[in-house]
């Protein structure tokens, strides 16, 4: 995500900050009841417009959005790679991930919670009491997994491009066709089902969700190949929109298989990993909509979103520490709007805007700040 010193592709730019409002609105539409994990939440939607649009919008996000960070984030690494000595490299990746990393592990994270338990009621105010007391239990990644899991990435990446360095030259690759990426998208498939028979989605190894890491992997490895080949330049409209109608396909049929599978009925269990056929059947629908959502993304993004003024400059320079700030954004807006008689819906088709200007008007004060413009 975070890429300063590079070249920039600015429809790439323009989507990064669309992908960084999404999450905003990912987590606010989870505090505001969507299915999923967040500091702050409150009660579940009761009435059923707002449940159905609130879950789809969540599934799909998920199926989709991290996954295209990595890619975007694979694109820059190689990209930054063949512009700088492997030494500047690693110094740059250190000091603009480890760093923000963890800050958020030790200091951000505990104070996120401190606020969430707070609106709770379940402590009394006390920021350093609280910090003095609950810091060992309080740590963790928050969204900033996806920092760490990058840099673990990056670095695996590393190991294996300097072994491979004497391998010679590898040939040039066109853009994988429709056969090639349906292959893909079954390898993904299937790996992604057995490691779900392990690792269902309701269990974590040091605070990530393992059962969405084989998409991620290989959306990463994609990123390499796409910057190695000039996949990006080569993707053209027909291809993108033949996935991107899949990817719609599936998302309207999902509460059917929802449906079928039980998931209204106390068996959304089976859709999170097992041997069962509704494991199946969501390892398989999640890259495809990743593959088509990210292509027409792409395609839409370098046609008509590649050029930028200088308000969207601000905004891209802004969206590393928005996704790094936005928490407590999300969780004070939900504190003060949880109470307004609306329907969970409406709470965040009206919060939303209000929390992305706040959020990304403070994230452009606050990384331009002495030290912090160095990292952020």
């Amino acid at each position: 995500m975070p890429e300063s010193s590079v070249r920039r592709i600015e429809y790439i730019d323009n989507l990064r900050v669309f992908l960084t409002a999404l999450v905003v609105c990912h987590h606010q539409a989870i505090a505001f009841g969507a299915p999923g994990g967040w500091y702050y939440v409150v009660a579940a939607p009761k009435d059923i417009p707002s449940l159905a649009i609130m879950t789809l919008f969540v599934a799909v996000n998920q199926a989709f959005f991290m996954g295209l960070f990595f890619f975007m984030s694979a694109y820059f690494t190689r990209m930054s790679l063949a512009r700088k000595s492997m030494p500047g490299f690693v110094r740059d990746r250190l000091m603009r991930l480890a760093i923000p990393l963890m800050v958020y592990y030790f200091i951000l994270n505990p104070s996120v919670v401190y606020l969430a338990q707070l609106f709770y009621g379940r402590i009394q105010p006390g920021y350093l009491r609280f910090m003095a007391d609950n810091l060992p239990p309080s740590v963790g990644w928050g969204p900033m997994w996806f920092v760490f899991s990058l840099i673990i990435f990056t670095f695996v990446y590393l190991i294996i491009r300097s072994i491979a360095s004497g391998a010679g030259r590898p040939r040039n690759l066109p853009l994988p066709g429709n056969q090639k990426v349906f292959a893909f998208v079954i390898l993904i498939a299937a790996i992604t089902f057995c490691v779900r028979l392990v690792c269902p989605l309701d269990t974590a190894l040091f605070g990530l969700t393992i059962g969405y890491f084989p998409l991620y992997i290989c959306m990463f490895a994609f990123g390499i190949w796409a910057h190695k080949y000039r996949w990006l330049d080569a993707l053209d409209s027909a291809q993108a929109d033949r996935w991107f109608w899949a990817a719609i396909a599936l998302i309207l049929v999902l509460p059917a298989i929802v449906f079928l599978g039980g998931g209204f009925e106390g068996k959304g269990d089976l859709f999170r990993g097992g041997f069962a056929w509704q494991a199946c059947a969501y390892a398989a629908w999640e890259p495809v909509v990743c593959i088509g959502i990210t292509m027409k993304l792409l395609v839409v993004f370098r046609k008509r979103f590649n050029s930028m003024n200088a308000y969207a400059k601000g905004l891209s320079k802004s969206a590393y520490t928005v996704y790094i700030v936005h928490p407590f954004f999300v969780v004070v807006a939900t504190m003060l709007a949880k109470d307004l008689p609306l329907p969970p819906l409406a709470l965040v088709l009206i919060v939303c805007p209000i929390v992305l200007i706040a959020v990304f008007a403070c994230s452009d004060v606050i990384r331009q700040a002495p030290l912090l413009n160095k990292i952020l």
